[in-house]
């Protein structure tokens, strides 16, 4: 798996900072004066911004390429429709040597791999065998497994951004979700370190994920018991 961030505004601040200024009045005027202002003020601006009301925050987006994740994780991932998403497909490529997204529950048992593997080739025989007979690949992916994997690009506006990073970075997530949420997070925060109080409004996400790992280290196995505490920690964070 791997996330890039692709396209964002380098001045996606000056601009929060512009838009939330509409109801004191606008003018082109004013965007160039922003620009000139020190560093302390932006800052103290930001953080104003960050903690009111969230509407300037839509005009701030991040595009993402998203690579070598399953169609389990994007089945998922598209249904947050807020975002925009252009995905590979399958109905006109030729999948025949498509790659495989292993479950995590799979990867520390020899036999379970095998299983997989051996299953694996006898789709990749099957889906070769069904375009070589003349099936079109919009046909022949009916076998392809979900966990196939795929690319994708998506793109939020910093509001929606923020709704998704605190509904998926928590210990009930699937871990592969979990996983790319996390690196969007980086990606975004290597740019502009700023919007971590615009996604974490009102608390510090890494008290959460304190309790999150000792609920894995504590309770790991128990999954009734892990999921009671993880579900506390959802409500804690506002996750409906």
């Amino acid at each position: 798996m791997r996330v890039t961030l692709i396209n964002y505004d380098p001045d996606a601040h000056v601009q929060l900072i512009f838009t939330k200024h509409t109801r004191l009045g606008l003018t082109p005027a004013l965007l160039e004066e922003i620009r000139t202002w020190p560093q302390e003020r932006i800052d103290e601006e930001l953080a104003y911004i960050a903690k009111t009301i969230r509407s300037s925050h839509e005009f701030t987006h991040y595009t993402f390429l998203i690579e070598g994740v399953s169609r389990a994780f994007t089945h998922q991932f598209v249904r947050t429709r807020t975002g925009s998403y252009a995905q590979q497909s399958m109905r006109v490529n030729d999948m025949s040597e498509f790659d495989f997204v292993y479950p995590d529950s799979s990867t520390d048992d020899e036999e379970v791999q095998w299983v997989l593997r051996t299953l694996l080739r006898e789709i990749k025989l099957t889906y070769k065998a069904l375009v070589q007979g003349g099936v079109p690949p919009e046909d022949a992916r009916s076998i392809l497994p979900t966990n196939i994997a795929t690319n994708i690009v998506a793109r939020f506006s910093l509001r929606h951004l923020a709704d998704l990073l605190n509904s998926r970075l928590g210990g009930r997530t699937q871990g592969e979700y979990r996983r790319v949420a996390q690196a969007m997070l980086d990606a975004v925060l290597a740019v502009h370190p700023w919007a971590e109080q615009f996604i974490f409004r009102d608390h510090d996400r890494d008290y959460f994920a304190e309790i999150e790992a000792f609920a894995e280290r504590h309770h790991g196995k128990d999954l009734a018991a892990k999921g009671e505490l993880l579900k506390i920690v959802d409500a804690m964070r506002g996750v409906k």
